[in-house]
């Protein structure tokens, strides 16, 4: 996903669906705030550019999303997808049929924004407020909030004004913000109701302080080691690292990575050189990290607990920036996956498969969904067209045949099931290769600790 929005500035339906990509486990990298570092350069480099990598992600969708020009900033307005994804949308991988998104991307150097939510009648909702290295530094929604209407200010790390009296304030340890709205829709009947809610999600600046430009300079976009190095910087300088990583950014300082003081223009050139033959090494070691690596349980990869609240695990992090870019914590959402049955052989749409969900379902507060993909040459995942245009099944899926002793059997095959029954539960596959994910939001306390795991995927023939 890295590379695509290296070569190219993605559509905003792209941006907005990145949300719903997976989030995959790594290795822990860091037992302290320095990272473990070591002085060598290559390490150095290694651990620089993990450092960077989120924030030159996040430089990417900003610019996609508000444009990469210097003109005074637009006042705070929300950005919302309308549809839902569907086999011709190809934007981006693992797509979702479960929620509308809507975004917002604010610069607090202006001053504190006030945010408003309309009440949302016991829907499920949640608003993620990322940092620019893809930390999810508060929540809002009906988890923690409930879902009557309520407003918030949001105050950046430097502002010194007063606050309104009795507003519920959320202090961001960044100027540079993006929040995330994910509103639930239960197909497109539904459609009208969440674009009426998404039209009533307000923000609205509480200062009168000049609007300060997009950029300050056009951020560089381009796919070079140039491009890398210097939006990485200029990110680093919008948004200072916490203070626990001073040290940290004073040794990667040392490789290129400081801030403004560390442009690609700035640097000598054998570490010029450097850069420019280790980035491809360094860009292919992360994709193999980011989709081989991760707890296993009967075939299904889970991520890690720190999964949205990397702390000081770098590669983690970066490797979330990779495959799933603006993930949940799980304490919201969890997103198993699988490609393997229960012998672990790849899954294919030339072989029927049932998964069994035990009495009771999953343990869930809000909703689960199964999700079917065809994979790609490239490794993308997209959905598969179908006669039934179903492209998840889950716990809202109309019809959902439960079995007498409450287990539900989910019926996975290219071709249609040959009774009725099954096909109410029948998850239709493409004809070659393909991938399950499993997202479940608010989860409980036994999904997420470990004590329920999924089943394996049965062959049946």
């Amino acid at each position: 996903m890295f590379l695509q929005l290296l070569s190219s500035r993605p559509a905003l339906g792209a941006v907005l669906a990145l949300a719903s990509a997976l989030g995959t486990a790594t290795p822990a990298l860091a037992d302290g705030p320095t990272g473990g570092l070591r002085d060598e350069p290559g390490a150095l480099m290694a651990q620089a550019f993990d450092y960077a990598y989120p924030l030159v992600a996040m430089g990417r969708l900003r610019a996609a999303s508000l444009g990469a020009g210097t003109e005074a900033a637009p006042n705070p307005a929300w950005q919302h997808r309308r549809e839902l994804a569907d086999p011709a949308r190809r934007e981006v991988t693992t797509p979702n049929v479960d929620t509308l998104y809507s975004l917002l991307w604010l610069d607090l150097r202006q001053g504190p924004v006030a945010l408003s939510l309309p009440d949302m009648a016991g829907r499920y909702h949640s608003l993620a407020f990322i940092d620019m290295v893809g930390n999810n530094f508060a929540m809002l929604g009906r988890r923690l909030n409930g879902t009557r209407a309520s407003q918030h200010v949001l105050v950046g790390p430097d502002w010194p004004g007063p606050m309104p009296a009795a507003a519920r304030v959320i202090r961001a340890p960044s100027n540079d913000v993006l929040v995330l709205a994910r509103i639930l829709v239960d197909g497109p009947q539904d459609l009208p109701a969440v674009h009426a809610l998404q039209d009533q999600l307000g923000a609205q600046p509480l200062a009168a302080a000049p609007r300060p430009p997009v950029w300050d300079a056009a951020p560089p976009l381009g796919p070079t080691p140039q491009a890398f190095v210097d939006l990485a910087n200029r990110m680093l300088e919008r948004n200072p690292p916490p203070a626990y990583e001073q040290a940290l950014l004073g040794r990667l300082a040392a490789v290129g990575l400081c801030g403004a003081a560390c442009a690609w223009d700035r640097l000598s050139p054998t570490l010029q050189a450097q850069w420019t033959q280790s980035l491809p090494t360094l860009l292919a070691g992360l994709k193999t990290t980011a989709f081989s690596s991760g707890r296993t349980v009967n075939g299904w990869r889970y991520g890690q607990a720190n999964l949205g609240q990397f702390g000081t695990d770098y590669r983690y992090r970066a490797s979330t920036a990779l495959s799933g870019l603006l993930a949940l914590e799980p304490v919201e959402s969890v997103y198993p996956s699988t490609g393997v049955d229960a012998q672990g052989l790849a899954l294919s749409g030339a072989h029927r498969y049932r998964l069994r969900l035990p009495a009771g379902g999953l343990p869930v507060n809000a909703f689960w969904s199964l999700s079917m993909y065809e994979v790609e040459p490239d490794g993308r995942l997209f959905f598969s067209a179908n006669a039934l245009r179903r492209y998840a099944i889950g716990d809202r899926t109309p019809g959902l045949q439960v079995a007498a002793d409450g287990a539900v059997d989910l019926i996975i095959q290219h071709e249609a099931p040959a009774t009725a029954e099954q096909a109410r539960n029948w998850l239709p596959a493409p004809r070659g290769d393909f991938r399950l994910v499993l997202r479940a939001y608010e989860p409980r306390a036994a999904l997420l600790d470990g004590q329920i795991t999924l089943p394996a995927v049965e062959r049946l023939d």
